[in-house]
């Protein structure tokens, strides 16, 4: 959304806030900024108020040199009714500065100013859904609808980062006031050149003049072994196999 001079000039200094921990998704997390975990397990990023900022971390850095997949389940919703547009989103960010930052307010989601790397559902009047590899959160693949004008946006997203073919990926259904979308994209970048040999995942969102309810409904993050690992794990399993065959053969020949 358009930003106050001021505002747009704040953005180049990171904000860091106090953070809390907590459990989500199965995963301790830093809460900083307006975020909130409810009653009913959603993690709430901010509620219906002008100028805020929230973002979860998982407290424990991801390695870069690992593999992962991340699925997880929103929810955007508007109190004005299509009277005024909702704002502004969020995103499923990675980045390496820490667990107790936020970006900025408005369009920036809480990502930009955080030099990340994510998957961006933006609303009001900039309507992108996709990856994005350079920290400017409005530079993202247009969205299939104007999530800006709808009352309620839902959806799941699937998001998988290859770490041999440096491959981020991002699938899923995004449903704008009952009609559903399928949403894809993907970006080469080696997270391990972007951040070094650790990042923190989490999810950050913000609103300006313009605001909504915004929330993740569920949330898993799992590594994905490497080829050469389950080459590993098989080769392991036979040796323990043949030990196990030998230590037999020894027992009958001892009987």
């Amino acid at each position: 959304m358009r930003l106050f001079p001021a505002l747009a000039a704040a953005l180049s200094a990171l904000t860091v806030l106090p953070a809390s921990a907590t459990v989500f998704g199965g995963n301790s997390v830093n809460l900083v900024g307006s975020a909130a975990l409810l009653g009913n397990g959603n993690l709430q990023l901010v509620n219906d108020a002008n100028y805020e900022a929230g973002a979860a971390w998982i407290t424990a850095p991801l390695s870069t040199a690992s593999s992962f997949t991340s699925t997880y389940s929103f929810s955007l919703s508007s109190p004005f009714a299509g009277s005024r547009s909702m704002a502004d989103g969020f995103a499923f960010a990675l980045q390496g500065i820490g667990n107790t930052v936020v970006g900025g307010n408005g369009g920036n989601i809480g990502y930009t100013g955080l030099h990340a790397v994510g998957s961006v559902i933006q609303s009001w009047g900039n309507n992108t859904a996709g990856i994005n590899t350079d920290g400017n959160a409005y530079d993202t693949k247009a969205a299939p609808a104007n999530l800006g004008h709808a009352s309620l946006v839902t959806g799941t997203e699937t998001v998988s980062y290859n770490a041999v073919s440096h491959l981020l990926s991002m699938n899923g259904v995004l449903t704008v006031d009952g009609v559903s979308y399928t949403i894809s994209d993907n970006a080469s970048i080696n997270l391990a050149t972007r951040f070094g040999s650790f990042m923190y995942a989490g999810f950050t969102a913000a609103t300006g003049g313009s605001f909504a309810d915004e929330r993740i409904t569920s949330f898993s993050i799992s590594p994905v072994p490497e080829p050469e690992t389950y080459a590993l794990m098989m080769s392991s399993m036979g040796m323990i196999g043949a030990l196990a065959r030998l230590r037999s053969r020894k027992k009958k020949q001892q009987a």
